[in-house]
């Protein structure tokens, strides 16, 4: 006598696929009116730490670290669109987060950011 057969569920046709990396979203990180003009504060977004820029009117985001030597660059003076990091004297963009004094190529990531009708502050990460 032989064993009787267990049937087995259908394989599925449709590997697994990986989980899917969530997407950036608008994070509120104060008020407008905790920022000083021409000035720069740092803000944690879940692991990040991004520099949050008021200067000329316009808000700027960039990582707040110095690729070169690993400086937080809120602690440099704004001025033209860039602020300087405090180091070695690079400048970085505040617009796209080049590096505009320094090795060229170097840059920090820029990151969104946008004030509510309420005055709130929000940084997409």
């Amino acid at each position: 006598m032989s064993d009787p057969v267990v049937p087995q569920p259908p394989a599925s046709s449709t590997p697994p696929q990986p989980p899917v990396p969530s997407e950036p979203a608008w994070t509120p990180i104060g008020k407008a009116t905790e920022w000083p003009e021409n000035g720069g504060r740092l803000v944690k977004v879940g692991a990040r730490r991004i520099g949050v820029y008021h200067h000329q009117g316009k808000w700027f985001g960039l990582k707040d670290m110095c690729p070169h030597a690993g400086v937080s660059l809120v602690q440099g003076p704004i001025k033209d669109n860039q602020v300087m990091c405090v180091g070695h004297g690079w400048l970085f963009s505040l617009v796209n987060g080049e590096c505009t004094r320094g090795p060229t190529g170097v840059k920090v990531a820029p990151y969104e950011v946008r004030v509510s009708v309420e005055g709130a502050v929000e940084v997409l990460a």
